[in-house]
């Protein structure tokens, strides 16, 4: 083969793969730079999600039925999805330290609270369960399991109640740092994305106010 050939053809080669890398570098660059600029109005539907989460879960909770309060658990869950999907494009455009460890700290809490509030939601799957298949068994086995399945539901109803009171802790505590992170957040904003968050925070919370209402 021809030396000059093979040269030319290497050439070709490297020009191609590096015209590849300079287009991934450019999407990748324009990628950032929109999840940048989304960044407060996203932190505005994750504020709006966070707080209908907490007020889903107030002491008011077991004025509900079992099946209600399911719903609300259910809720609550698919908020915190939303809250932790924003956070998660947030944290991806954030280039400052102290910031990225705010935020890799408060992804850490909600998986914590979201894995608490699944916990509230089984036990009321346990309780429900047992209501609907309580007289089935008594019949079957009668009253020799009758005590220890009434004994069971207490058990699991106290459970509930203790993990939601532990909730309403975990909101109580974390109240103030988390709004210092808030405002922290927003201190950074121009006048112009301040607008963007504020707007977005409002609207989202009439739209999440909407739900289990």
């Amino acid at each position: 083969m021809n030396p000059r050939f093979h040269k030319n053809v290497l050439a070709k080669v490297k020009n191609t793969i590096n015209k590849v890398k300079e287009a991934q570098a450019d999407k990748s660059s324009q990628n950032d730079y929109l999840v940048k600029m989304n960044i407060s109005p996203l932190m505005g539907r994750r504020d709006a999600a966070y707080d209908r989460v907490e007020t889903l879960l107030a002491d008011k909770l077991f004025t509900y039925s079992d099946i209600d309060r399911k719903k609300i658990y259910e809720t609550a869950v698919k908020l915190l999805d939303t809250v932790l999907e924003d956070s998660q494009e947030i944290l991806i455009a954030l280039d400052k330290k102290k910031r990225i460890e705010q935020e890799k700290s408060f992804i850490c809490f909600l998986e914590l609270l979201y894995s608490i509030i699944e916990a509230a939601d089984n036990l009321v799957d346990y309780e429900l369960s047992l209501y609907n298949k309580e007289s089935t068994v008594n019949k079957f086995l009668g009253s020799v399991i009758e005590g220890q399945l009434r004994e069971t539901d207490d058990i699991i109803s106290d459970s509930e109640m203790t993990i939601v009171q532990s909730i309403n802790g975990l909101f109580e505590v974390t109240r103030t740092q988390l709004n210092k992170l808030r405002e922290y957040s927003r201190r950074g904003f121009t006048r112009h994305n301040a607008a963007k968050y504020k707007k977005s925070f409002a609207e989202y919370k009439k739209i999440f106010e909407s739900l289990n209402d």
